[in-house]
């Protein structure tokens, strides 16, 4: 039964974004499973990938307890698991090494759909409090990588993109000269209560 079940374009594209954002993919057994937690103020979002994943999901959404590693304390979360089944394999061998989430070398390939990209910077993006420019939160991927997928956006959507440095970090840095570019690509996707990330001043 886990070998017939398959992906969507339609999942594909939100996968991608997941992988880049807050998705999680690990072993169970033999094959793949995509693991999907939000906090409990972002329930409305979790609902709508568990509508998106429903047909491979394992269960309905439920709360678990989320250990946090830098505080040492545990915090309640939404969780939703999909089956395990083998074309997942294909995207953990692309993310990840080891354990380790990576950016893949055909990035390009993958993340092409703004879809995809409004996904990403839902999970993982957020306005300047003190101008227009957008930052997507890459803690997670080593400089190269990050490098890539500062081509992969000027090459599949042309948005012009900066590496900044954020303490120990490096983020993925949307000036204001691209931003309207980039939010145009990504608002039709939106849902309604993220459009806050994408409210931009005149």
């Amino acid at each position: 039964m886990g070998s017939q079940r398959k992906l969507t374009k339609r999942q594909k594209d939100i996968l991608i974004g997941m992988l880049l954002g807050d998705g999680c993919l690990e072993k169970n057994g033999r094959n793949v499973r995509l693991r999907i937690e939000h906090g409990l103020s972002q329930k409305d979002y979790l609902d709508w990938k568990y509508r998106e994943f429903q047909n491979l999901a394992t269960d309905k959404p439920r709360i678990v307890q989320s250990f946090h590693a830098k505080t040492r304390k545990n915090y309640p979360r939404w969780h939703f698991s999909t089956f395990s089944f083998p074309e997942l394999n294909i995207y953990r061998c692309k993310f990840y090494s080891q354990k380790v989430r990576k950016i893949p070398k055909d990035i390009p390939r993958l993340l092409k759909s703004p879809l995809s990209l409004a996904v990403w910077f839902m999970d993982d993006g957020y306005k300047r409090n003190d101008c227009n420019a957008l930052r997507i939160s890459t803690d997670c991927f080593d400089h190269k990588g990050q490098k890539l997928l500062q081509r992969c956006l000027k090459r599949n959507f042309k948005i012009d993109t900066k590496i900044h440095r954020k303490g120990k970090f490096w983020n993925i840095y949307i000036p204001n000269s691209a931003v309207r570019k980039f939010c145009d690509r990504v608002k039709p996707y939106i849902l309604p209560k993220m459009r806050y990330k994408i409210s931009l001043t005149p």
